[in-house]
């Protein structure tokens, strides 16, 4: 692979983690859904012990949770490419959020919440998708942290 295939690869992947975290800020649950490949594994940054297992399953978490407002900051990307066809990355995700998206700005936050996530990720003819997308928190600072109830199987679909 030349260093210009490398780094097209790298640039690909690195445009997932940012889109993946402005379609969740913007509510664009079907085009950050459309990130990932129909068999992927997804786990939430506040719930890493349960992973959704298929693209359906990752767009139904999005789309049927309330809405609130967020801002997910993401810092310190790292790529490293597999092969033509596969890349691994790590990536610090910074996250806010107040619980009513159409209060007048500026809203509080109701805390500071950091952590990461670790990717892998996959050529398709459509380009390069999410394969697997878990995440995690490392710190927080104010506010509370929730508690997800735990989800059912039909919920989080079938281990691939």
């Amino acid at each position: 692979m030349t260093p210009a295939e490398t780094a097209g690869i790298e640039r690909a992947c690195t445009r997932l983690v940012l889109q993946f975290a402005k379609y969740n800020d913007d509510l664009d649950h079907e085009a950050l859904a459309a990130l990932f490949v129909e068999d992927c594994v997804f786990a939430r940054p506040l719930d890493p012990a349960h992973p959704y297992y298929g693209k359906d399953k990752v767009h139904a978490i999005f789309r049927d949770r309330k809405a609130r407002l967020t801002r997910h900051v993401m810092t310190n990307i790292l790529i490293d490419v597999v092969s033509r066809d596969e890349a691994r990355g790590n990536s610090y995700v910074t996250m806010m959020s107040a619980p009513d998206p159409d209060a007048p700005w500026p809203r509080e936050g109701e805390g500071l919440f950091i952590g990461s996530f670790d990717d892998v990720f996959v050529r398709t003819a459509a380009g390069w998708k999410f394969k697997s997308r878990i995440g995690n928190v490392a710190l927080y600072q104010g506010g509370r942290v929730p508690v997800l109830p735990i989800p059912t199987v039909e919920e989080t679909g079938t281990a691939q």
